[in-house]
This record gives structure tokens, C-alpha cells and sequence, in this order.
């Protein structure tokens, strides 16, 4: 038998044990950043790997709530005919997302009216990139799209190639996500369901270069300073030069990489589906620090948010989010959730936001983890058990005062964040 074969039933019979998923696209607070500048450090390949089993689980010191908080009502929903995995990407008054039943969407968040909806050949689970008046993004049939953000015409569509394995091959709750794409200097980057890591022209579509990493890419890229960091489904972590896309370096983390990496301050912060919250050196990918979960529920699913110094992330069977101190890796507080938190929290004026698979999305005070209020989300259009049987899997995003987030019900939700 081939050699793909092998390495599929491999793949799978890690999957086995437990289902994962989680919207690796970042959580979103401002949608105006700058291009960061190309780096010039010449490409330096290096492989480092992950350590034997990390130290214990640090004490917390604060824990969860002792009661729920009081219950928030939506300031408007927008109802759309699949579930909604995909994060929104507020720009210009338009808030942009893509649903399971096969479009993408584009809302004023006004008149909270529909503006236009694109039609793909598969579920739309990314989150769209929007820059220079166009919409880019993913979708299960195997494309990179580029629509025209006012009008919702195509305006070209990159063929990414066939996935490895199709979705409907494994359950509802395995490689459920897509790699979102990321722009920067007229460049769209995005992994896809099968080795290849692809620089676009985001103007003409055209193929820039291509990287070959071990298996599929489901991470969403990070592009900071010149330098594109990914990780793939056989554990690595990858840096590559954003113009040549040649390797830098890349890092072992023991496990398959779902989230997109979060690079501050020099620091990339990433988990994988290995019991660690990593913290490596951005230029050379040395482990800084590692942040255990329990060896039994280890996955590390939810992309990191990193503000005033603390590292928020979620968890897979864990159901908690955790805060970290980004210099020293110590917990410094955990909030238990009623359901998995698989999609990436977003920090904004000192509160935390993250959905999980157990019906609610939550508000935290960003410095004690108490809970400041929840909102209750319908029941999910397909149950596949209790603990899909609603909430968010979808990543907020932080505009003007308001939160936007979708939920398996198939509905975009908009929520104040006035406290």
C-alpha cells in the first residue's frame, strides 16, 4: 500500500481517543494594523523539538466563579441557514463571516441587514481577511477566494489543491477547521487541507511559492516582521521567510498544531494536541517556557490572546480558560467553563471574551477571571452529543464597543460590551 495510506491510518488512530476542534483563526480586536516591515535576518534552519512530559500543573491562584453571572440578551442575531464555525472580520461598518451551509456573509452592522452572501461549493469555516477593498478566505471545496467587499463579486479563486482526506470521511467533531487566511504586503498566506503552505498575489491569484510541511495545514498563519509562523498536523511549528518562503526554523511540539500562532514582543505563544501552552523565541524557535495541561485532556486548542503581560488561551476536555504570565509561564488564573472552549479568547479595556461547546459565551474581568456576565446561545443545528449540543466555537471579535461571534445555532451574534 502507498505510503499516504500509512500515514492517514496513522493520523487517524491518533485521532481516535478523543474529538477535536477548535477555530484556530486569532480572536480580533482591531481590524486597521499596519504591515509589519520584511525582516532581514538571513534564514537560518534549524529543528528544535519538544521536551519529555512537562512540570507539574502549577496551583491557581484564583479559580472559577462560585455562581453564573447574570444573563446578557444579544443586541441583534443574524440568522443564516448552516451553523456558524466561522470567526467574523469587522471592517468599515461590515461584519464578514462564513456559515456551514456553504456562504459567505456580508452584514451591515447597522442596519443589521444583509448586504450580500457568496456562494462557495462547501462549508465556510474561516475567518475572512479583508484588505484593500477585497474579501479573502476559504472554503471546504478546496479554494482561496478573493470577492470584491462591496459588492460580493468574485474577482479571482485559487485552486489549493485536493484535500487529503475529505471531511465526511471521519466524525462531525475531527479536523473540523480550515486555515484562515492572513494578508500583508499584497500577499495572501494560508495552509490548506493537504501539505502544501501557499503564497498568493492578492491581486491576480497567482501562485508567489509554496512550502511542503509533513501533513495537512489547519493552523492560520501569523505574519510579523517578514516572517510567516504556521504550524502543520504532524507537530510542528514553522517559520518561514514571508518573501522566498524559505525555512527559518521550526518546533517540535509533540502533537498536532491547530491553532495560529500569536507572536508578541518577539515571542510566538502556540499549543498543540501535546499538554503544553508554548512560549519560543520568535528568531531562532527555542522553547522560552512550556505551560502544562493534564496528560489525559491535553489538548491545546484555542489560538492565544496576549495582553498587559498575561497569555489567555482555552483548552480542549480540560473546559477552562487559563491565564498565564507571559514572561515566567505560572497560571495566574483559571475560569472553568460549562463546555469545551475551543475557540481563541480576544481582550479588550481589561475584560476577556470566549465562547465554549456547552451553549454560553462568557465576559471576564481580564485581571481576576470572575465572571462579569454570559449570553445563552440556541441549540445547535446538528447535535452530535451533549456537548455539541450548542454554543461557540466561533472566535469574537472586539469592534466599537460590540462583540461579534457565531454560534451553532447558524446564527452571527452582536452583543454590547458595556458593562
Amino acid at each position: 500500500m502507498s505510503t499516504q495510506f500509512w500515514t492517514i491510518v496513522g493520523c487517524l488512530a491518533f485521532l481516535v481517543p478523543m474529538a477535536t476542534a477548535c477555530q484556530s483563526s486569532p480572536a480580533v480586536i482591531a481590524t486597521d494594523k499596519p504591515a509589519a516591515a520584511p525582516s532581514t535576518a538571513a534564514p537560518t534552519p534549524a529543528s528544535k523539538a519538544a521536551t519529555a512530559f512537562p512540570t507539574p500543573l502549577p496551583s491557581p491562584t484564583a479559580g472559577p466563579s462560585p455562581t453564573p453571572a447574570a444573563l446578557r440578551a444579544p443586541l441583534w442575531t443574524f440568522a443564516t441557514q448552516g451553523e456558524v464555525w466561522s470567526s467574523p472580520t469587522v471592517k468599515d461598518g461590515v461584519v464578514y463571516f462564513g456559515s456551514d451551509d456553504h456562504f459567505l456573509y456580508a452584514v451591515d452592522g447597522t442596519t443589521h441587514q444583509l448586504k450580500w452572501k457568496f456562494e462557495t461549493g462547501d462549508l465556510v469555516r474561516s475567518r475572512p481577511a479583508v484588505a484593500e477593498g477585497t474579501v479573502y478566505f476559504t472554503s471546504d471545496d478546496d479554494h482561496l477566494y478573493a470577492v470584491d467587499a462591496q459588492t460580493g463579486k468574485e474577482t479571482w479563486r485559487f485552486d489549493m489543491g485536493k484535500a487529503i482526506m475529505a471531511r465526511e470521511l471521519v466524525p462531525r467533531g475531527w479536523d473540523y477547521m480550515q486555515s484562515s487566511p492572513a494578508v500583508a504586503d499584497g500577499v495572501v498566506y494560508v495552509g490548506s487541507a493537504n501539505p502544501n503552505f501557499y503564497a498568493v498575489d492578492a491581486k491576480t491569484g497567482q501562485e508567489k511559492w509554496r512550502f511542503k510541511a509533513g501533513f495537512y495545514v489547519r493552523s492560520s498563519p501569523a505574519v510579523v516582521n517578514g516572517v510567516v509562523y504556521f504550524g502543520d498536523w504532524m507537530g510542528k511549528v514553522i517559520a518561514l521567510d514571508a518573501q522566498t518562503g524559505q525555512e527559518k526554523w521550526n518546533f517540535d511540539t509533540g502533537g498536532s498544531v491547530v491553532p495560529s500562532p500569536t507572536v508578541v514582543d518577539g515571542v510566538v505563544y502556540v499549543g498543540s494536541k501535546y499538554p503544553c501552552l508554548y512560549a519560543l523565541d520568535a528568531q531562532d524557535g527555542q522553547k522560552k517556557w512550556c505551560f502544562s495541561y493534564p496528560s489525559n485532556i491535553a489538548w491545546v486548542e484555542s489560538s492565544a490572546a496576549v495582553a498587559d503581560g498575561v497569555v489567555y488561551a482555552g483548552s480542549s476536555d480540560w473546559m477552562r480558560l487559563n491565564a498565564v504570565d507571559a514572561a515566567t509561564g505560572q497560571l495566574r488564573w483559571y475560569f472553568k467553563t460549562k463546555g469545551d472552549p475551543w475557540c481563541s479568547p480576544a481582550v479588550a479595556e481589561g475584560v476577556v471574551y470566549i465562547g465554549a461547546t456547552g451553549g454560553y459565551f462568557y465576559a471576564l474581568d481580564a485581571a481576576a477571571g470572575r465572571e462579569l456576565w454570559r449570553v445563552r446561545t440556541d441549540k445547535a443545528l446538528k447535535t452530535m452529543d451533549v456537548r455539541f449540543d450548542g454554543g461557540v466555537v466561533s472566535s469574537p471579535t472586539v469592534v466599537d464597543g460590540m462583540v461579534y461571534f457565531g454560534s451553532m445555532d447558524g446564527k452571527l451574534y452582536a452583543v454590547s460590551t458595556a458593562l
